[in-house]
């Protein structure tokens, strides 16, 4: 059974778009709540919070997707007790009909597997009853800041390498396409290894314009210069690649590009940076600028040991904790002796997410140009990095992404 509520203030009208079809800052909330130990309380809470109209309710699941489909809504906010399953299947369905609509799980469980599973099914925030009900308010109270053009800045992304021929172009390229199909929007992609990028080949682009092109000395930047500069790509990319020729490199590094970073972080939610070269000295510059470095990794000796030098030198930089987080790519393959533990304890640090390896479907989907969206959606490659993309949008909607969430907290 559903009920109309106006508390909060506001009126219902035009589409539920987060970013621009919020009435004066309100947020309008579908409630599904099928635990009667909860229902009451989290509907009272929702109906007294300021800047919130509470549109709907709902403690049937067969309801919640006529519910969606039928309302003006910004938020579905869905309690995954006592059957997370069926809930996740039908928010599953509305996620991707619905890009403009937002999805908040809570719960009174914490475990990791249910937050992986709520991400992979849409939702971009998790909230456990009954400790982290301040973490709903700050939640919403967020988006209606975005809407209201607070904080509506993008976010970074740069994806390092820890040696040569480890993925790193790869998880890039790919995080950006599931960034692209899982918010609805255009993200930026940028090629950051100005003598042998590969970007545009993973995606079959003819490179027109490139890096070199915006990062002159002489170069005068906006968002109209920009704008004809990227190349599309029809997942919704958009990508400045590596110059075409090695004599344009000169003089070229990723302090050059700051300002072009800064630019497109104005433009773009997300940026996400292949690079910078961990041969480039100013690469510091890039990363201090981005909310998350990712250093990718192999199971293997030799990459091991440059990552952890490398995480090494980025301590002494100031990137303690939180500033690097280690992916593994071609994970469990066989290639070597080391598994994630015996990895973890070589680089003395935890790592983030193991990409499965999945070189049948990885090698098909680059010799053809392809994301794996295209090529192999089906592939555990495709699933980790989507995983991946999950925890990025979760922890960005925190408002900083280095919130006390539990989102946030697969980055810690």
């Amino acid at each position: 059974m559903t009920t109309e509520h106006t508390k909060g203030g506001g009126t219902a009208s035009g589409s539920g778009a987060v970013g621009d079809g919020m009435d004066g800052g309100v947020v309008r909330v579908i409630l599904f709540d099928a635990d009667s130990a909860s229902s009451g309380s989290l509907r009272e809470t929702l109906e007294n919070m300021g800047g919130v109209r509470l549109v709907d309710c709902t403690a049937e699941a067969s309801e919640l997707s006529p519910a969606i489909e039928k309302s003006s809504a910004d938020l579905v906010v869905a309690n995954l007790d006592p059957d997370a399953e069926a809930v996740m299947a039908v928010v599953a369905t509305a996620a991707r009909s619905r890009q403009d609509l937002a999805f908040f799980a809570i719960s009174s469980r914490d475990d990791v597997a249910l937050i992986k599973s709520a991400m992979r099914s849409g939702f971009t925030e998790f909230v456990q009853l009954p400790v982290e009900m301040d973490r709903l308010t700050e939640a919403i109270n967020a988006m209606r800041r975005r809407a209201e053009g607070e904080g509506a800045i993008g976010r970074v992304i740069s994806v390092l390498g820890s040696a040569g021929g480890v993925g790193c172009t790869t998880v890039a390229v790919n995080l950006a396409v599931e960034l692209a199909e899982k918010s609805g929007r255009e993200v930026a992609l940028v090629d950051l290894n100005f003598l042998f990028g590969h970007v545009a080949m993973l995606l079959d682009l003819d490179i027109q314009h490139s890096i070199a092109d915006l990062c002159g000395e002489t170069t005068v930047l906006d968002e109209k210069v920009l704008q004809k500069a990227v190349t599309k790509h029809k997942s919704g990319v958009h990508v400045i690649p590596r110059p075409r020729k090695f004599e344009e490199t000169e003089g070229l590094t990723a302090e050059r590009c700051v300002p072009l970073i800064t630019l497109l972080r104005k433009m773009y939610p997300y940026v996400v940076l292949d690079g910078p070269s961990r041969s480039d000295p100013t690469a510091l510059s890039v990363l201090d600028l981005s909310d998350w470095n990712l250093l990718v990794v192999q199971p293997l000796v030799t990459a091991a040991r440059d990552a952890k030098r490398i995480l090494s030198s980025l301590e002494t930089a100031g990137f303690q904790g939180e500033g690097v987080r280690v992916i593994c790519n071609r994970a469990g393959g066989g290639l070597s002796h080391l598994n994630t533990q015996r990895l973890e304890k070589s680089l003395g640090t935890k790592i983030l997410l193991c990409v499965p390896d999945d070189w049948t479907s990885v090698s098909a989907a680059i010799n053809l140009g392809e994301p794996l969206a295209t090529n192999a959606p089906k592939s555990k490659a495709r699933d980790a990095i989507r995983e991946l993309a999950d925890a990025i949008r979760g922890a960005a909607a925190e408002g900083d992404g280095k919130g006390s969430g539990l989102f946030s907290r697969l980055f810690k």
